[in-house]
This record gives C-alpha cells, sequence and structure tokens, in this order.
C-alpha cells in the first residue's frame, strides 16, 4: 500500500517537473505576440488619401497577398517622400521578433529602407538591442518596447535559474530526506512563480504600448495606427499556467519538507 508521504513526494516531482516542461515550452517558442494590419482597413485608408484633393496626399499599394507586404508612401509638396514605410505582419517570442515575409521581398524592398531589423529575418534582444542605435533613439516606441521586452527576458532568465537549481536541490532533498533542502526546493519554486509574474507583467505593458498607443519595434505613420492589430499567442495563457503550477509545486514541496521535519521529530523521541 502506498503510503501518504510517497504520494506527496510522486506529487512534488511531478508537478515540478510539469512546470519545468511549460516554462522550457514558453521560452523555446516565437508565440507570444502576432501583429498584422487590417487589409480592408488600409484600403479605406488609400481611399480617403484620394479622396480629399485632387492630387493624392498618400498612397497605400499592396505588394504581394500571400504574405502580405504594403508599401506607404506620403507625398508633400507633390513630391514623394524619400523614405517608404513597408508595413508587413511579424511575430514575437521572448527572445526575438520575427517577420513573417519571404527572403525575396525581405531583400528586395525592406533591406534597404530604415529598419531595426537592419534587413534580417529577425531582430534578436539579446545580440541587437542597442540604447546607443540611432533608429531606436529616433522612435521612442520602439525603445520603450525593447526595454519592456528586454526586461521581460532577464525575468524568465531568473526563472530558468531558479527551475534548474530548484531540480537540483530537490533531488537530494528527497534522496537525503533533507528537511532543509526540500524547505529551498519550495522557496525556489515560489520565487520561480514571482519572477514569472514581473516577466508577464513587462510583457502585457508591452502589448497594452502596442495595442492602444501604436508603439512598436518598427515605427508605423500615424494615419496607420488604426489598421494595426495584436493579438496575444498561446505562450502567454501557458506562461500563466506555469505562475500557477509553480506557485502549486512551491507549497507542495513546502509541504514535504514539514513532513519530513515531523517525521524527524517522532523518530528523536
Amino acid at each position: 500500500m502506498t503510503t501518504p508521504l510517497i504520494i506527496l513526494f510522486i506529487s512534488s516531482i511531478a508537478i515540478g517537473l510539469l512546470s519545468t516542461i511549460f516554462v522550457v515550452i514558453i521560452v523555446s517558442v516565437d508565440n507570444w505576440e502576432y501583429v498584422s494590419f487590417n487589409q480592408e482597413t488600409l484600403q479605406n485608408i488609400n481611399k480617403s488619401c484620394s479622396s480629399q484633393n485632387s492630387q493624392p496626399s498618400c498612397q497605400v499599394v499592396q505588394i504581394s497577398a500571400d504574405p502580405i507586404l504594403f508599401q506607404y508612401d506620403d507625398y508633400r509638396n507633390k513630391k514623394q517622400n524619400n523614405d517608404s514605410n513597408y508595413i508587413y505582419s511579424y511575430q514575437s517570442g521572448l527572445w526575438r521578433t520575427c517577420d513573417c515575409l519571404t527572403d525575396q521581398l525581405r531583400y528586395k524592398y525592406v533591406k534597404a529602407s530604415s529598419s531595426n531589423f537592419d534587413g534580417q529575418k529577425c531582430f534578436t534582444f539579446v545580440t541587437d538591442y542597442n540604447e546607443d542605435s540611432d533608429l531606436l533613439a529616433s522612435t521612442p516606441g520602439a525603445k520603450q518596447i525593447a526595454r519592456l521586452h528586454n526586461s521581460a527576458a532577464s525575468c524568465y532568465i531568473v526563472v530558468l535559474i531558479d527551475l534548474s537549481s530548484a531540480t537540483v536541490v530537490g533531488i537530494i532533498g528527497l534522496i537525503q530526506k533533507q528537511v532543509a533542502s526540500c524547505m529551498v526546493t519550495g522557496v525556489l519554486y515560489l520565487m520561480a512563480a514571482l519572477f514569472g509574474v514581473f516577466g508577464l507583467s513587462m510583457f502585457h505593458t508591452k502589448d497594452f504600448y502596442e495595442k492602444y498607443h501604436c508603439y512598436g519595434l518598427e515605427e508605423i505613420p500615424s494615419k496607420l495606427c488604426e489598421a494595426k492589430e495584436v493579438e496575444l499567442g498561446y505562450a502567454v495563457p501557458l506562461a500563466w499556467l506555469a505562475v500557477f503550477t509553480c506557485t502549486l509545486s512551491s507549497l507542495v514541496w513546502l509541504c514535504v519538507s514539514r513532513a519530513l521535519r515531523v517525521i524527524r521529530a517522532k523518530t528523536m523521541l
């Protein structure tokens, strides 16, 4: 017959392992956020550009349908602005933001324009982020987004360290039946949950700025903001689930340490 202590041991290992799997998945995928542009809204913006005057003030041209790529030109004093804005979809993970363009479209159009992506498919925050970058400095919204994204990533680095440490210390604690080791494991899982909340709070703040203030890693003309659509991916609810399982794992490990303390106290009598 399985004793309650064995059940508690198995539960602590299972919930801790589940929490670690969740975190490994969410830090490995680029499905935290999707940014796209509504084609119907872009068409309406294009109509409004040409309906105001006989000479259009701006123009939205669809270059590619799959993947979607639009070019926005602003006309000033009957002269086309030197820099065209290219509008395309992209998705973000915890470490990077990647566009949805083909290599051919990227090389032909986007690479020649001023872009924080610098002609690459992905902007990697760990290696490409630079506080002194001229492009980031000239676009406060992009700088704010990059800072929040970097802060969220930093929090999840701490989460990974906490979970790795908790795994090692927890295994030692169960094998040696050490009360202190099991208690430390519970605290480590609680710290992982806490920093997970910090990281998600920063990511949701970033999402708020992108949705309602039109901030983005790539600055777009204010006229196009109403066409911008920002959606959260499956990694975000999975990250909140990981926070819950880390908290639950912390409680179970603290129960394990209490149970071992009681058993040790009885054996000393």
